[in-house]
């Protein structure tokens, strides 16, 4: 009996259905990691939802008192990427030279290892 092709979730945008379908065309994923792609998916439409906000009222709003401020849209963006960062990583897909990308902890890790042992041995 041949497999049958796993559905998107529904309710999904065109930006999170088009990362699905490309997903799953290019990777073989369990049950964990397709439940974290489609968190992904849904961050994706998020984030191209508040996009879409702060490019049709722009980056500023008044205030209470009429005061020039962020618009709150802009915050929600920037934890969304944050968020979307985070479930990549978790979800490790491999790139297209089959090593999979590291995530913000191992770049973090790396980095404070060539800041601690670099200056070693230069002296």
């Amino acid at each position: 009996m041949a497999e049958r092709e796993p559905v998107p979730p529904a309710g999904l945008a065109p930006r999170g259905r088009e990362f699905w379908a490309t997903a799953m065309a290019t990777y073989e994923l369990d049950a964990a990691e397709t439940e974290l792609l489609t968190e992904v998916c849904r961050a994706l439409d998020e984030a191209e939802g508040l996009h879409a906000v702060v490019a049709a009222e722009g980056c500023t709003v008044a205030g209470s008192r009429g005061q020039v401020r962020a618009h709150p849209a802009l915050a929600e963006l920037r934890a969304t990427r944050l968020v979307l960062g985070r479930l990549l990583g978790q979800l490790e897909l491999p790139g297209e030279d089959g090593t999979s990308l590291p995530s913000p902890v191992q770049v973090r890790g790396r980095r404070a290892a060539r800041q601690r042992w670099g200056a070693r041995g230069t002296a």
